[in-house]
């Protein structure tokens, strides 16, 4: 008995000492008192809806660095984004990126998100790099405009509609016909197909819960993978798609997923092939560098990522225009003025669009106003440690920054950056327009920046130009 007394009082007076330790080391960084020893206060506001709003609060009160857990800065100074997330010295992925990595029988199947070790991730970005360039989103215009033209389709058949669903259903639709030559038919059912989106939804938000445990939870979802197979429905949904490619057969004979019949509906391909084919081809050249794994794990990231956060912006560029009709006034004005010109076609193409200044404008506020993930992209302070807002930040301390407080600073995006205006980037001058968008974090930042954002823009580019084209938006 007195064994295990000595055991346990040996066992607390180590866990305090650690506590107390860790607790110093940024113990002059201002937070609140319960985030010096523990990261459950994060989590709590993950949970509650309002964490952008809640660290944006801190740093409008107490400054550029705020505390945000034992060994977590949260950095607001946009001036600094460069710094966090430059290429030399090069700051690590925190751990939180284990909680994007999908799982199939143990096996690790991340793509590039959720791949924390730096030269795997440079390897794998430089082999498919080409496949995500402009030149090549351009050669997937034909995709981008059939869906488009879908979506524009059921806007005028339905007298009224909720963007919130047509939006993303057009989006996932929209990335699986670049992505893999073949469609879900989320638009022409009209519904979530498989409850495809309520996965990628629940994963997002789960990134952000456990984030804070990442560790823990890369090990429960290793664990079950071992056990029952694939660790989600995507993961699942992932491996049918590239079985389907590399066995020859058609799309739709997927069978059954998720308690329904999936039919992905095979439709004409790109000359040059799909994105699939770009992965398929790279692991067929590189086979250690770009394993089957690694094919389904970059399926899962077309699917994650390049689908519902794109639709995601777009609704709520939409939105905040219907709340300011005179933006939407101006950008009707300039699609048309374009048109009379003979300047803009129907339906109109990239390299058109892309020259009308206050069309690209309006989709930069739309970027920079509207958060997706409120959550920082983490990184991790190098051994020597390093100077950050003029603070010595420690090695080993995560650090990181946040859309909801950067794009919302009034230094560099203006004293009314917590408006919606679009007309900030015709008016900045030059210089200050190379700031704002350096400063930027909507597509990440550093040589994490997301490989999609040129399919981002331009879907983005021919839906919202379209809609205006065909209807009086109010």
């Amino acid at each position: 008995m007195i064994t295990l007394q000595v055991a346990a009082a040996c066992l607390g007076a180590f866990l305090i000492f650690h506590i107390i330790r860790v607790e110093r080391r940024i113990a002059d960084v201002p937070g609140p008192f319960i985030a010096r020893f523990t990261d459950w206060w994060r989590v709590y506001h993950y949970i509650k809806g309002d964490w952008g709003e809640t660290i944006l609060w801190w740093h409008q009160r107490y400054g550029d660095l705020i505390r945000t857990g034992p060994n977590r800065i949260s950095v607001g100074d946009p001036l600094e984004v460069p710094r966090v997330y430059q290429v030399k010295p090069l700051l690590h992925k925190g751990t939180m990126y284990r909680t994007l990595i999908g799982w199939f029988r143990g096996e690790n199947v991340a793509g590039l998100e959720g791949m924390v070790d730096e030269v795997q991730h440079a390897n794998t970005k430089r082999v498919i790099a080409s496949a995500y360039s402009w030149n090549a989103v351009v050669g997937y215009e034909p995709q981008i405009t059939y869906s488009a033209l879908e979506l524009i389709d059921n806007i005028g058949k339905h007298p009224v509609i909720d963007i919130n669903d047509w939006i993303p259903w057009w989006g996932i639709d929209s990335m699986n016909r670049i992505a893999f030559s073949s469609s879900l038919g989320f638009m022409k059912n009209a519904r979530d197909v498989g409850r495809t989106l309520e996965a990628t939804r629940k994963i997002t938000a789960g990134i952000a819960y456990m984030g804070a445990f990442p560790t823990i939870f890369m090990w429960i979802a290793w664990a079950l993978s071992t056990v029952i197979g694939p660790s989600g429905r995507l993961v699942n949904l992932c491996m049918g798609i590239v079985n389907s490619r590399l066995s020859g057969k058609d799309a739709s004979e997927m069978g059954h997923w998720n308690g329904e019949p999936i039919l992905l509906e095979k439709e004409a391909m790109n000359a040059k092939g799909d994105l699939l084919d770009a992965f398929i081809k790279a692991g067929k050249e590189q086979p250690k560098l770009f394993p089957h794994s690694r094919v389904i794990g970059m399926t899962f990231t077309t699917i994650l990522a390049g689908s519902d956060t794109t639709a995601y912006n777009l609704s709520w560029t939409i939105y905040y225009l219907l709340k300011n009709p005179a933006y939407i006034v101006r950008l009707q004005e300039e699609l048309d003025r374009a048109a009379q010109q003979g300047e803009l076609s129907y339906p109109p193409s990239l390299a058109e669009l892309s020259k009308l200044p206050y069309l690209e404008a309006v989709i930069k506020e739309g970027l920079r106003y509207a958060v997706l993930l409120q959550m920082h992209m983490e990184r991790v302070v190098p051994k020597e440690g390093m100077e950050i807002c003029g603070y010595s930040v420690p090695g080993g301390i995560t650090v990181g920054c946040i859309s909801k407080v950067i794009h919302m600073n009034k230094e560099v995006y203006g004293e009314d950056a917590e408006r919606f205006r679009p007309e900030r980037w015709l008016e900045a001058s030059p210089e200050k327009l190379k700031v704002m968008e350096r400063c930027g974090i909507w597509f990440g930042a550093g040589k994490h920046t997301c490989i999609g954002q040129h399919f981002a823009r331009a879907k983005t580019l021919k839906v919202l130009s379209m809609i205006l084209m065909n209807f009086n938006v109010s």
